[in-house]
């Protein structure tokens, strides 16, 4: 029985010390692992923002640029003027003919009829009809000669002010094709002199000196 004890114990002791290195080399590799993940350098996944200063914005995108495009834009004031506008307005109408230098100054009253119809009685004792377009702020006077005979004439422009106008003068006839032959200007009349100011052509910067043939004196006192 004793001898059972001491070979039992043997064998244990065999197995025991068969196992140690084995024991040992897994402690290392343990240890190896460990050294391995504590000295291994830690990867910096902080937001950028974070390391910012207390006070300290982060940078914006330049809005220079946007700025510089609103500044080339210029902004201008117009007054978008009616049919109503006209209802019985008087002109000084002053008109050069090609081919001649001398300025015909007459009047043309602008009227609507009962029925509906625009009328436009002029000073020399011409009449015609008038137009007006709203949507193109354009108008037209026309003036028809005796019998028709003599053909018709058309004063036309765009109107950029309430007070004055500028444009050409068409004209046409039996047996002649329309064709500009001539220009005009007129101003409003019955208002303020001062609240209509100078004429727009008389205030250009960029244009040159007015001369007789292409700048009309409508200011002269007598209307």
């Amino acid at each position: 029985m004793f001898l059972h004890k001491i070979c039992l114990f043997s064998t244990l002791l065999t197995i025991t010390l068969g196992f140690a290195p084995q024991l040992n080399g897994v402690r290392s590799t343990q240890n190896l692992v460990g050294k391995n993940v504590l000295n291994s350098p830690v990867r910096n996944t902080a937001i950028h923002a974070a390391s910012l200063s207390e006070g300290e914005s982060a940078p914006v995108a330049n809005t220079s640029a946007d700025d510089d495009d609103d500044d080339e834009w210029e902004y201008e004031e117009y007054e978008i003027l009616k049919e109503s506008d006209f209802y019985g307005s008087e002109w000084k109408v002053g008109t050069v003919m090609d081919g001649k230098n001398k300025i015909q100054e007459t009047w043309c009253r602008l009227v609507v009829k009962e029925g509906g119809e625009f009328f436009a009685v002029w000073g020399d004792g011409g009449e015609g009809k008038w137009n007006f377009d709203v949507a193109s702020q354009f108008i037209s006077i026309t003036k028809d000669t005796f019998g028709g005979w003599g053909g018709k004439k058309l004063w036309a422009g765009t109107v950029e002010d309430f007070y004055f106008v500028e444009g050409t003068v068409r004209g046409w006839g039996p047996i002649s094709p329309a064709s500009v032959i001539g220009q005009w200007q007129m101003k409003r009349l019955g208002v303020d002199p001062d609240e209509a100011g100078v004429a727009p052509w008389f205030e250009s910067e960029d244009e040159e000196t007015p001369t007789e043939e292409n700048k009309i004196d409508l200011s002269s006192p007598e209307e």
